[in-house]
């Protein structure tokens, strides 16, 4: 037995087991607990290199991992589509991770276990306590879309999401229409805040004398609120930015709820540009954001991290506003 990890259990008040578990970086440790050894490992100048052992744990550098908060939809299928090219053309295997609601079943532990050569959050921002952990592995870290601003302090990729929202805002304005109506997401995530800036300031410079009605939607947009259906309803042709292309699927069982035609009374923008958007009736004016492209450039960051470069700021990639049947120009714009 290591006197050295006598020393750091003593001071962290656990047993040598449990100091063995979390410098090796096993899984089956509370966060709190893992933190308590390793922050008394540091105190005590421990430098495990100096342990005398058997077989070195496993360490894969040939896998990056990709965590995130749930699987299943169109934004997930995009992302990993990309980061899987990517990854494999790099030489790569990629790791799928979830990102589970219970707190005892935390993923950096996970990620702790398989030692990947990098970590890619999407739409994930670590807590204080995460980017604790994961520093302390000393991994690559990149987040992919955040929810809310990195603030320089981690590599991001993301979309123009402000010039998205203008685009969106210049095209419903060129239209002719008087009034407008902005399905803003709830939560209000940073890339949320950002679309729905861009848009208003297009209308603001296109027809400053429209008015805006903002109404909330959960990201999902599985069905339309009644905040949306009054402000649908509340008279005259309208035309609607929907942060995102669920929302505006939503906006879409609204119009058909209370009789009216999209895009004759109703013209709708959404954002993201998802698969089903091409197949709506009519075809649904998006906001193209691109997916696959940011996943790939998520692996490459990854990579360059890994030798030796230093990323703090945000990488946009480009959005791209798509022209569908959803919109019309009304006659004399």
């Amino acid at each position: 037995m290591s006197a050295t990890l006598r020393a750091i259990a003593d001071a962290a008040g656990v047993s040598v087991s449990s100091v063995s578990r979390a410098l090796a970086g096993r899984g089956d440790l509370r966060p709190e607990t893992r933190e308590r050894i390793l922050a008394a490992a540091r105190d005590l100048g421990y430098n495990r290199a100096d342990e005398p052992r058997g077989r070195p744990a496993a360490l894969d550098s040939r896998h990056i991992e990709l965590v995130l908060g749930g699987v299943d939809d169109a934004w997930t299928d995009a992302i990993t589509a990309g980061a899987r090219r990517s990854a494999f053309g790099l030489g790569f295997d990629l790791v799928l991770t979830l990102e589970r609601d219970d707190p005892a079943d935390d993923w950096p532990a996970r990620v702790a276990t398989r030692r990947p050569a990098g970590v890619i959050l999407g739409i994930i921002r670590p807590t204080h306590r995460q980017l604790h952990e994961l520093r302390g592995l000393s991994i690559p870290l990149v987040l992919l879309d955040p929810r809310s601003d990195p603030e320089g302090e981690l590599a991001s990729v993301g979309t123009t999401d402000w010039q998205g929202g203008y685009d969106a805002g210049a095209h419903l304005a060129g239209t002719g229409l008087g009034r407008f109506v902005l399905v803003g997401g709830t939560p209000p995530y940073r890339f949320g805040r950002a679309r729905e800036e861009g848009f208003r300031r297009a209308v603001a410079e296109r027809a400053p004398s429209a008015s805006i009605t903002r109404v909330e939607s959960p990201w999902t947009g599985s069905a339309p609120t009644r905040q949306l259906l009054d402000a649908l309803a509340a008279g005259g042709p309208a035309g609607v930015f929907a942060c995102s292309d669920q929302m505006a699927a939503a906006v879409y069982r609204a119009a058909d709820q209370l009789g009216l035609a999209i895009p004759e009374q109703v013209s709708v923008v959404g954002f993201n540009d998802e698969p089903r958007a091409r197949v709506m009736q009519p075809p649904l004016t998006t906001v193209r954001q691109p997916l696959q492209a940011m996943a790939a450039r998520a692996v490459e960051l990854v990579q360059e991290l890994r030798n030796g470069a230093v990323h703090h700021e945000r990488i946009e990639l480009p959005s791209e506003l798509v022209v569908r049947g959803s919109t019309s120009t009304r006659p004399g714009a």
